[in-house]
């Protein structure tokens, strides 16, 4: 009993004491088991904080190339947002990697190659017009990235290290721990609700940490993937059997079905076996290595490139997979963007280099020339921001010394030859000018042909020295001279329309003409040949005696007195011919040589112009007529008929009826009314444009007087004025006066309503092409002279319409008026060569512009 006692004590001690071993030996187990899990999850971290920060690096490189290419101004704001979130992952990625001496090392180097980076990048954009500092940015941009590239190549291989390493302890204790636990359960099931406790919190924690890491891969972007080898016979790899997938796969295959654990690779994606992804499957089992190889896949319609890693874990490999196309599409783009713009650079060079060569080589002066204006915006000198080598051969001038430099300092003599006007107006009136000018230097002149070109504010001047050909037209002129008759059949010629030429040899009757000469007859050019006596089938009989005594007197006397008749043409049309000719020999024998113009158009453009002369004739005198009528014998009745209804209503204004009070009234309204259109009639009619009523008049004093003249109407409706400064002008001074206090009356008339009555009086100059309207502009500027209200408006489209005689808007018992003055406005502004338009809307005013030369 006693020794049985000691065997189960010495069992018992012994029990316990395995219990103690096994017991402490599974506590360790399922210890590891939770630091494994925890080091597998912080190293799955560590992995994806890696790739996001050099995929923020990479992702800040394309887009400065991008707003390179696309010359935007939109990366200094991205780039500063970029680099914070650039060191948030930084600091993170630190403080993850804190237990790590390699990987602290790398983000030393990275920080460094960081700074760089941040340097580089704006450069790139703020130096888009240097291309050759631009060039050297992006070649220090490209090492500095190929420097990241490497640092993180190594740290993904710490990775890779590390999480071999742990997946491997936490395979060993994932083997070991349930043979432990049995262990542990064959020898203290007397001691197992004891261990529960212990084991229960142990198996708590576990799982936690599982959900840990399983939340984790939930939130990662990466695909992860489990695929054990499925063997043939012999032993040899021929397909994989999908153990386990991560969620993200479903992202990949889009709206197709996702594979389901246990399905085989070959099933899933036959792509694998085609694009070497199989191989590189086998070679990390084989081989036990880690591969890294990035792949493109087609999915539907769309191409996805994936950035794998694989890694050999138990009989199987762990797969993680990055989503690397934006990253391949930006590289792409960057590529091309590269190519392009060095191809642009090189195009750029070129053309400068070309450029260069061309203003170097030519003979030719080629200026350009900067406008400097006043602060009414007129040019008053240019300032010379180019000019070739070619400069110095005439004036002497290098062509570094005279740049930046003014006009009117350099070359003073284009102020006072007419060539400032022109480089004004090339540029005002952005038309091409071609003009001559000369230079002297040493009292000797020479001659240029200039060609000036609007370029921006500015005009390019490329000149053409001329003077040989000068001193060559001076010596053909000297040998004219000698063929004065020849030219001045010519130069009559070319200064009349529809002419022809003839030559006659008085001696003999013979003759020769002009091709246009056979087409006034209406015939073919050379059709037939002429002479004397056979031309004179084509006069027309009236005209027989005069023609006769043409060639009677030309060949007598040499000259003649006749120099007009009328032929019938081969079409019967009656032409009516102008003869210019003089006597001369040629080659000894007497010639008269002349042309011959078809003045038929002209001929019957005077019968007709003086058939209207004598009606307009007759219209002035009805007009004057009227006048007279209109100005006594219509407003004589009218004052009458006032006279009398204005004594009948005080005589019996107590004894009419309330009717006959009102039809008085009505009376004595109409009266004024029909006085009141007389006058303006009057006023219309006798507008007139004469050369000596013209004077210079200050704007300013007119609008003052009718702004006097319209005190107590502007006090009454508290109108408020604003007079711009108004400028002199040429003009008859009663006409402008009458023109303003119209449209200022207008203006108060149909005022605003609703709030305060405001107008402005405003003038501006204008240069000719900015003047609108369609009327004979010749002047080179105009002044725009304006009165802008704020009242009741009116339809745009009846903008030209109010300016007839009578024409009105409104009823007479809404607005009094004639429908006169807007007509006289616009009689005013035509009889000083100008223009008047109108713009309005309803309900937001109105503006009347008179357009008059300066």
């Amino acid at each position: 009993m006693g020794k049985s006692s000691k065997v189960f004590i010495v069992l018992l001690i012994a029990a316990v004491a395995i219990l103690m071993f096994i017991g402490s030996t599974s506590y360790r187990q399922i210890k590891a088991l939770g630091e494994s899990s925890e080091m597998v999850a912080h190293t799955l971290r560590v992995e994806t904080e890696i790739h996001r920060l050099f995929s923020q690096y990479t992702w800040l490189q394309s887009e400065v190339y991008e707003t390179n290419l696309l010359k935007t101004a939109t990366i200094h704001r991205d780039f500063e947002a970029q680099k914070d979130s650039i060191a948030d992952t930084f600091d993170g990625l630190v403080q993850l990697t804190a237990d790590n001496r390699n990987h602290q090392q790398n983000l030393q180097k990275v920080r460094v190659l960081q700074e760089e980076l941040y340097g580089i990048l704006p450069r790139i954009v703020d130096t888009q017009n240097d291309p050759y500092v631009e060039n050297t940015a992006i070649e220090t941009l490209n090492t500095t990235m190929k420097a990241l590239q490497t640092i993180k190549f190594n740290m993904l291989n710490e990775v890779a290290s590390l999480l071999k390493k742990y997946k491997e302890a936490h395979h060993s204790n994932v083997f070991l721990t349930p043979l432990m636990t049995l262990l542990l359960g064959i020898f203290a099931l007397c001691v197992f609700l004891i261990a529960f406790w212990r084991l229960n919190n142990e198996r708590k924690e576990t799982k936690r940490t599982q959900k840990f890491l399983e939340s984790i891969l939930e939130t990662s972007k990466n695909v992860i993937s489990y695929f054990e080898p499925v063997h043939d016979a012999s032993g040899k790899i021929i397909d994989f059997n999908m153990a386990y997938h991560h969620k993200n796969i479903h992202d990949v295959l889009e709206k197709s079905k996702p594979p389901r654990e246990g399905r085989l690779l070959s099933k899933a994606f036959p792509q694998h076996f085609e694009n070497g992804v199989f191989e590189h499957f086998v070679k990390c089992i084989e081989e036990n290595q880690n591969q890294n190889f990035e792949k493109q896949y087609d999915f539907g319609e769309k191409r996805f490139w994936y950035d794998t890693t694989t890694t050999k874990l138990d009989k199987g490999i762990l797969i993680t997979s990055r989503d690397t196309t934006s990253e391949r599409i930006a590289l792409d783009s960057l590529s091309k963007s590269k190519e392009l713009l060095e191809k642009r650079n090189l195009e750029l060079l070129d053309n400068r280099a070309f450029l260069g060569n061309i203003l170097k080589s030519i003979s030719n002066v080629v200026i350009h020339l900067k406008s400097i204006r006043n602060d009414e915006g007129t040019i008053v000198d240019f300032e010379l921001l180019f000019v070739n080598d070619a400069i110095n051969n005439i004036t002497g001038d290098i062509p570094e010394e005279v740049k930046h430099q003014r006009a009117s300092k350099l070359y003073p003599s284009i102020f006072t030859s007419g060539v400032f006007e022109k480089l004004v107006s090339c540029i005002e009136e952005r038309q091409q000018v071609d003009y001559e000018t000369h230079f002297e230097k040493n009292g000797n002149k020479r001659w240029f042909q200039a060609t000036a070109i609007k370029l921006n504010d500015g005009v390019t001047v490329t000149t053409r020295d001329i003077t040989e050909e000068k001193l060559k037209s001076e010596r053909l002129q000297v040998l004219n001279d000698q063929l004065s008759v020849q030219n001045s059949i010519f130069k009559d010629a070319e200064g009349v329309a529809d002419i022809g030429s003839y030559v006659w040899y008085l001696d003999t009757g013979d003759a020769s003409i002009s091709d246009n000469f056979y087409r006034i007859l209406g015939h073919e050019p050379n059709s037939f040949e002429i002479t004397f006596e056979m031309y004179r089938k084509f006069v027309h009989p009236d005209d027989l005696e005069l023609y006769d005594r043409l060639g009677e007197e030309t060949t007598a006397k040499g000259s003649s007195n006749v120099h007009s008749y009328r032929i019938i043409a081969k079409d019967g049309q009656v032409k009516h011919l102008f003869l210019n000719g003089r006597t001369t020999e040629r080659m000894g024998r007497p010639v008269s040589l002349g042309v011959v113009q078809d003045i038929t158009e002209s001929v019957l453009a005077d019968q007709e112009l003086r058939v209207k002369n004598e009606a307009l004739e007759r219209s002035n005198a009805e007009l004057r007529s009227f006048n007279r009528v209109a100005s006594h014998d219509l407003q004589e009745p009218m004052r009458k008929i006032q006279l009398f209804v204005s004594r009948i209503s005080e005589a019996e204004q107590d004894r009419l009826s309330e009717k006959g009070k009102v039809y008085f009234e009505k009376v004595s309204s109409a009266a004024n009314r029909m006085q009141t259109l007389i006058k303006y009639l009057l006023a219309y009619s006798r507008l007139n444009k004469k050369k000596d009523d013209f004077s210079k008049v200050s704007l300013h004093e007119i609008v003052t007087k009718v702004l006097d003249d319209l005190e107590e109407r502007i006090a009454e409706m508290g109108v408020e004025i604003t007079v711009d400064k108004l400028p002199k002008i040429n003009a008859i001074p009663f006409q402008i006066d009458q023109l303003l206090g119209n449209l200022v009356s207008n203006a108060i008339k149909y005022r605003s309503l609703t709030e305060p009555a405001r107008i402005v009086i405003d003038c501006k100059k204008l240069p000719r092409n900015k003047v609108p309207g369609d009327f004979d502009k010749k002047k080179e500027y105009y002044y725009r002279l304006s009165v802008i209200d704020n009242g009741i408006g009116f339809d745009n489209a009846h903008a030209q319409k109010i300016f007839g005689l009578f024409e009105r808007l409104h009823q007479r018992d809404e607005y009094s008026g004639t429908g006169i003055g807007l007509a006289i406005c616009k009689k005013i502004a035509e009889n000083h060569d100008g223009y008047i338009i109108a713009e309005s809307e309803k309900g937001k005013g109105s503006t009347f512009c008179v357009y008059l030369p300066v």
